[in-house]
């Protein structure tokens, strides 16, 4: 039931991060500029979602970006 849950968030958080991509790789093909603006949002999500996988890794012990195998990921 648990591993259900989990699944239903990181369904979800692909979705809006699936949305978001969308929408920013629209506005810089519509507006070259544009590229300036969206690059740090994205930065400051990335830096803030491995800040955050960091500190409660810490608390909990533990270092869920060992989860991750970046050479299985394509």
């Amino acid at each position: 039931m648990h591993e259900e849950n989990i699944d239903f968030h990181l369904r979800e958080a692909l979705s809006h991060l699936d949305t978001a991509l969308d929408q920013s790789i629209r506005s810089v093909v519509e507006h070259e500029g544009a590229q300036k603006e969206i690059a740090p949002k994205w930065e400051h999500f990335f830096g803030q979602f491995i800040g955050l996988a960091k500190d409660k890794g810490k608390k909990a012990r533990i270092n869920p970006l060992r989860w991750i195998s970046f050479g299985k990921i394509r």
